[in-house]
């Protein structure tokens, strides 16, 4: 038993249509056969979210004995513990940093793309903001216009305020045809990103292709089109129970030539975009300029969240044996090497107490609300 209608399964997981983590924590859910019951959120349920959690933020679950869990990459850490059977984490410690690291790729990475097919053509942002207002109950009369608004404030805050101007704009939107050059070959050979079951990899990838890649129309058609083995992955992925799958993990390291373009993208422009974003947080700027090997983001907004996570990979490498973190650093070494991970040590976030969980928030954890803030969302930090 997995989704179900019952409620009074152990977990009730408030999962917006819209919501591109959703689509992670559902995938997840299914996977492991853990019972759960999707919601919804209503307006007041979204204020009991930031009540719980201390952040305006979906997904999140509700325990049967009243546990508040928020933030997926943690939620699915969480499962885990309480869920151990067929780990989504593999054994080997070089390669389970590999699939956190790519979780966390596709998490913040993938998220500009999937924003610009969702926001940026005019048709699929005044449908989208159709959609969730409908979904949060807005009066019939006012959701044409608090649609518009809407997608006018995502557009803006995750696209043009995440460093996305005129210039850069068809780079942004070109990123999910790069993503395809390298999973199509990899998908054709083997079912998952690496191996023979899901990783933690394949759960930060589904996010931004099941609910936006494979959901708008526009890029639905570049899917089929130029992805038609990533599109049978998606497929593969939501459908995916581990009872179906072999009893024996097969993890595969990722040696083979189509991984080179992935994991320098890795190195060379991701990697130094954390390392960027930790620097100006630690300076106390709110914006800064990225310049990585492929992207140029002007004037993009410092991302508090993002320290953390940069925070957590530096972390993960840090547990790892010599032998390990050698393993690694030959990996990425023909892709630009780690540089950009280890430069100027651990900036902390201070915030990483508020991804403990069950979530227990004190008072000066938890976002203020206002009316705009209802209106128009949470904003990034």
């Amino acid at each position: 038993m997995t989704r179900s209608t019952d409620t009074h399964t152990p977990y009730t997981a408030y999962v917006p249509h819209y919501s591109l983590c959703s689509n992670k924590l559902e995938s997840y859910l299914r996977y492991k056969g853990i019972p759960y019951t999707p919601t919804i959120p209503s307006p007041q349920v979204l204020n009991t979210i930031r009540q719980k959690t201390g952040f305006y933020k979906v997904p999140a679950v509700n325990t049967a004995d009243d546990k508040w869990l928020f933030d997926t990459t943690t939620m699915l850490q969480w499962f885990e513990q309480h869920y151990p059977e067929n780990p989504i984490l593999p054994a080997d410690p070089a390669l389970r940093f590999i699939a956190l690291l790519l979780e966390d790729y596709a998490d913040e990475w993938l998220w500009r793309p999937a924003m610009w097919w969702r926001w940026e053509p005019r048709a699929a942002r005044w449908a989208t903001g159709w959609l969730i207002t409908t979904e949060g109950g807005v009066p019939r009369p006012l959701r044409r216009f608090a649609g518009f608004m809407f997608g006018r404030r995502q557009r803006r805050e995750w696209l043009w305020d995440d460093g996305m101007t005129e210039a850069n704009s068809g780079d942004v939107r070109d990123m999910l045809f790069r993503e395809l050059a390298f999973l199509e070959p990899l998908l054709e050979e083997q079912p998952f990103l690496l191996g023979s079951h899901p990783s933690a990899a394949d759960f930060g990838y589904i996010g931004p292709f099941l609910n936006h890649f494979c959901h708008e129309p526009e890029p639905l058609a570049v899917m089929r089109t130029h992805g038609p083995s990533t599109t049978e992955w998606v497929a593969r992925m939501w459908n995916a129970k581990r009872h179906r799958l072999p009893a024996e993990q097969q993890w595969l390291w990722p040696e083979a030539g189509y991984w080179l373009p992935l994991l320098g993208r890795v190195a060379r422009d991701y990697l130094p975009y954390l390392h960027q974003n930790a620097l100006a947080f630690r300076d106390g700027k709110q914006r800064f300029d990225h310049v990585g090997d492929t992207f140029t983001f002007n004037n993009t907004k410092t991302t508090h969240y993002r320290v953390y996570c940069r925070q957590v990979l530096q972390e993960e490498f840090g547990k790892l044996s010599s032998q390990d973190q050698q393993r690694v650093d030959e990996l990425f070494e023909p892709c630009g090497g780690l540089e950009a991970l280890h430069a100027d040590g651990i900036i902390d976030s201070n915030i990483a107490h508020q991804f403990e969980l069950p979530r227990d928030p004190t008072p000066e954890d938890s976002y203020k609300s206002s009316f705009l803030g209802v209106v128009l969302g949470q904003p990034r930090n």
